[in-house]
């Protein structure tokens, strides 16, 4: 309730914001680049995985506000996930359990996902744009390299 409490609150929230806009823009740029292209798949599969593990890490730190909206939320995602039959691994109404998903585990998962992401965009190289002729060979950039010497 004091003023600094309010601005890391503000600072943290705006800075979810803008990490899924880049994020949601990022993986629909590349989707619409068809950026699985040559032998580039788990490096688009890492970057959904963490699109994913994203939207976990929000989930938990909105269900963590300890307000009536995240109260509602909780009840409500503790019977989607019974239904499911996963409800007895993930105790949603629990406030120190999506605490520590939300703060320890999540991000940690997320920070592991980016890094190897870009170990294999540094690996694999970024992806040419699509041609006109579709059956063109997509070369790897240490060839191309290698042809220019």
């Amino acid at each position: 309730m004091s003023s600094v409490g309010h601005f890391f609150n503000s600072v943290h929230l705006w800075s979810v914001e803008l990490f899924f806009v880049f994020m949601v823009v990022h993986l629909w740029g590349k989707y619409w680049m068809a950026a699985w292209r040559g032998r580039r798949a788990l490096t688009w599969m890492t970057g959904v995985l963490c699109f994913l593990a994203s939207i976990g890490a929000a989930f938990t730190g909105y269900l963590v506000q300890t307000n009536f909206d995240s109260q509602w939320i909780s009840g409500q995602a503790k019977d989607g996930l019974n239904s499911v039959g996963i409800g007895a691994w993930f105790n949603v109404t629990n406030l120190g359990q999506m605490l520590l998903w939300h703060v320890g585990l999540l991000p940690l998962v997320v920070g592991i996902i980016v890094v190897l992401h870009v170990l294999l965009v540094r690996r694999h190289g970024v992806v040419p744009p699509l041609d006109a002729t579709l059956d063109a060979p997509v070369e790897e950039p240490h060839i191309a390299e290698e042809r220019s010497s």
